[in-house]
């Protein structure tokens, strides 16, 4: 199940760590200091505060809205998930919370994520079965060898993560539900999907073999 609310708390960790952080060219302090030029590590608990208060309206209207949508369409995604990995996902809690800042992080140790909230809501939806699947993906790879000593946050298995993502959200099926291409969010994870897109449709439908396969892209 999947579901979005508010925590402002989460926002001030998410501040510090990503208020001058980019990673395979998406400059995520950027994006904050666009957003929030008069936003710094002096006033940014008072300044989110401050913010919640006064957008509180805007924010409950949107966590309404994203969760109305997300119960319409969820089930058709956990059985396009199920159909994927031969696994229901259904009765996993995946929670979500709406974000001040552009940054969209996900947190697979307790499968937690955000969500931007001035995105609009097919875009929205978007995040949060991107995040979900990140976390489908990860319960699956834990069962694998090859993958247990890998980092979720970081390096090979947190770029196949994100490669594996555009590939499979393209999909027809899941096409069906989001009803937009999904784009790859890190440029410098270009060259290495055209490469992963190739193992996949030479492996499609043997999930582990793809996996084991395409992760042999990273050793030097």
């Amino acid at each position: 199940m999947i579901k979005i609310s508010l925590n402002k708390e989460l926002d001030y960790e998410v501040y510090n760590d990503f208020h001058n952080l980019s990673v395979a060219g998406a400059d995520f302090g950027e994006k904050i200091k666009t957003d929030h030029p008069n936003l710094n590590l002096e006033n940014y608990k008072k300044y989110i505060d401050d913010f919640y208060l006064a957008n509180q309206s805007e924010l409950e209207k949107k966590q309404e809205q994203i969760n109305q949508l997300l119960n319409e369409k969820q089930s058709q995604f956990f059985s396009a998930l199920k159909d994927l990995f031969n696994t229901d996902f259904s009765d996993d809690i995946y929670q979500g919370y709406l974000s001040i800042f552009n940054c969209n992080p996900r947190y697979p140790e307790t499968k937690t994520f955000q969500i931007y909230y001035k995105k609009d809501l097919p875009h929205m939806l978007e995040v949060a079965f991107h995040e979900s699947l990140h976390f489908a993906f990860f319960t699956f790879c834990d069962q694998l060898e090859e993958c247990k000593s890998l980092d979720k946050n970081r390096g090979p298995l947190w770029e196949l993560s994100e490669i594996f993502n555009v590939i499979v959200l393209n999909l027809p099926q899941f096409q069906a539900i989001l009803k937009q291409p999904e784009q790859l969010f890190y440029p410098d994870l270009k060259e290495k999907l055209e490469k992963v897109r190739v193992i996949w449709l030479k492996n499609e439908g043997d999930l582990k073999k793809f996996i084991k396969e395409s992760l042999t892209l990273w050793i030097i």
